[in-house]
């Protein structure tokens, strides 16, 4: 999906519109994506073990562990800043 490439960008897009304000927001977001419905329906292409489908029906990790990847991205790029430990993204001027 073009979605994982472009992630951190409409990550960016969302945090700078007000519509996610942390980790758990985008989560969410990220369960409203065509790309979660294509995870869900084909796991393996995405490289999601029999194991942790099981574990985790929702993907909900990895969903968190995408988010956080970009979040970590935008964070380094000084577009946002991304509080590791209560997962608040706050965007900064650059950002804008």
């Amino acid at each position: 999906s073009q979605l994982i490439k472009k992630l951190p960008d409409m990550l960016n897009a969302e945090i700078v519109m007000g519509t996610i304000t942390n980790l758990e927001d985008a989560v969410t977001w990220l369960g409203y994506t065509y790309l979660y419905v294509r995870m869900k329906e084909n796991p393996r292409l995405y490289g999601i073990p029999v194991d942790e489908e099981d574990s985790d029906p929702k993907l909900f990790q990895r969903r968190a562990d995408m988010i956080h990847s970009a979040a970590v991205m935008l964070d380094k790029a000084q577009l946002i800043r991304y509080d590791r430990r209560t997962g608040g993204f706050q965007v900064t001027p650059l950002g804008r």
